[in-house]
């Protein structure tokens, strides 16, 4: 049961609000996995909404994870209840759910991660329950104690459903999608200060009902600004990201080390 205490344990610390971080897996590989857990992350997200994870990666990944003590959650390409279940059963620690327009899609969604008051389908036979190894009873309550169910406001839809959303009390958090929010207002990506109005009507109701809100950031800059607006839960950059930025600096210092050298 020592992976559903760590489950808990960043359970608690989301639900609380304290500051958190986690990266975006886009690679579909378990060394990706090894490498990043090395950096002391709270958790990895595998992202299987917009990157090739089909159920052999994520197996493949969810046990390199295991492996190396990380909990990771998965973001499903969508809320069909066969999604989150393949993913907790494959041992992830929770679910992120995109496009949840309203609380009838948010209450679906925990419910489909919760076993005793939800519609998880049960077996005993995943990694998720050691094979069989645990007892089921257990499994099952520490499965529902544990699952982290985050779903993503990302539709001006969502925008008008705030109040409603946030009442949904298996919700773990909330994760404001920047960049889908602005599409959906018809917003020029680059336009952010458009979003003003929709993120501090998210940010309010999320403070009235002491919902914990999260973001994606590309890096660190602004962390102190979204902090201040109540954003505790962030998702930084990606492996994706990291790799691209490593390669630039070292190839820049390269020829930047022989540029006055040539002749």
């Amino acid at each position: 049961m020592q992976h559903f205490a760590r489950q808990h344990a960043l359970k608690q610390r989301i639900r609380s609000g304290q500051p958190t971080c986690g990266l975006f897996i886009k690679i579909p590989a378990p060394q990706i996995i090894e490498l990043m857990a090395a950096a002391d992350f709270d958790f990895l997200v595998l992202d299987a909404e917009h990157a090739p994870f089909g159920v052999n990666r994520l197996d493949s990944c969810l046990l390199a994870a295991r492996a190396v003590e990380i909990p990771v959650l998965v973001r499903v390409p969508d809320h069909h209840p066969s999604h989150i279940q393949n993913a907790l059963d494959l041992g992830a620690a929770g679910v992120i759910i995109p496009h949840i327009t309203s609380a009838q899609d948010a209450d679906a969604a925990v419910s489909a991660a919760t076993y005793r008051q939800g519609r998880r389908g049960f077996a005993a036979s995943h990694r998720a329950a050691r094979y069989g190894a645990l007892d089921t009873d257990a499994y099952r309550e520490a499965s529902d104690n544990s699952t982290i169910v985050i779903g993503q406001i990302e539709d001006a839809a969502a925008v008008d459903a705030i109040d409603q959303i946030t009442t949904i009390p298996g919700l773990d958090a909330l994760f404001i999608g920047c960049a889908d929010l602005a599409v959906s207002y018809g917003f020029d990506l680059s336009d952010t200060s458009r979003l003003e109005h929709p993120v501090r009507t998210i940010c309010e109701a999320g403070r009235t009902q002491q919902k914990t809100l999260g973001i994606f950031l590309p890096d660190l800059g602004q962390v102190a600004d979204w902090h201040a607006k109540g954003i505790s839960l962030y998702f930084i950059a990606s492996d994706q990201t990291l790799l691209t930025r490593a390669a630039d600096n070292l190839s820049a210092a390269f020829k930047d080390a022989f540029a006055s050298k040539t002749p």
